[in-house]
């Protein structure tokens, strides 16, 4: 199953995609900054983006998976160590197994595809997906074979530039539209396989705190995320 994190698979990295060295760096650099990463945990302090054999930064896939959750980088929690993303601390409220399968940068149409093939593969009993920004589309190239993830605005990829592309992107009802799509084609996967689905809005995210790139949400946020999840499942 091919998807952006696919080159990672095996591997462990110590920064990633906004996380990166030169912007922490940077933000060192500004005594403001400085004293919100010292007051956050984050100086001179690593994180390891570990990845499975699949290219999700989780455990293998050898034991019983109860529940699989999906996303982008809100779920994979881009800026943060693997044990404070909010499957992991659901993990821990709950003592069910759990599967992270966010990857910083996808689209819904990411979670819709990963959901076709590792719901029936895995049967867990939840799927819970925190739904990512509308304006993304993914484009997947057999050949070379790829997945690219276009975001609205982002014209350094010349996928962009692309007459349909753009045109697209130019009116909000086709995003509405896929997202709606896509919502309901992960129903409908779920329901196929006796999977009890949990769909949150990435609006619903709380921002409490900050990750090491001072843009995504922290361990906070996600300790809060998790227990609204939690309840719900209970």
């Amino acid at each position: 199953m091919i998807h952006n994190y696919s080159i990672h698979a095996g591997k462990v990295l110590h920064w990633d995609t906004s996380d990166s060295e030169s912007l922490y760096l940077k933000n060192i650099q500004e005594p403001k900054l400085y004293q919100e990463l010292l007051n956050l945990g984050f100086i001179n302090t690593k994180i390891d983006y570990k990845f499975n054999s699949h290219g999700f930064r989780t455990i293998e896939f050898d034991d019983k998976i109860e529940v699989l959750c999906f996303g982008c980088s809100f779920t994979m929690g881009t800026g943060i160590h693997a044990k404070d993303t909010w499957p992991s601390q659901f993990e821990f409220k709950t003592g069910l197994k759990t599967a992270n399968l966010g990857l910083a940068g996808s689209s819904n149409d990411t979670t819709f595809r990963l959901a076709r093939h590792y719901l029936p593969l895995l049967q867990p009993k939840y799927a819970i997906w925190v739904q990512t920004d509308m304006h993304r589309i993914e484009l997947l190239d057999d050949s070379i074979p790829i997945s690219l993830n276009i975001l609205a605005g982002d014209t350094s990829n010349p996928c962009a530039k692309d007459y349909f592309i753009k045109t697209w992107f130019s009116c909000d009802t086709n995003q509405q539209l896929q997202l709606q799509k896509n919502t309901l084609g992960f129903e409908m996967l779920c329901r196929l396989e006796n999977i009890i689905p949990i769909i949150i809005s990435r609006n619903a995210v709380p921002h409490i705190d900050y990750a090491r790139d001072l843009q995504h949400p922290g361990k906070l946020s996600y300790q809060k995320l998790a227990k609204t999840m939690v309840d719900i499942c209970t």
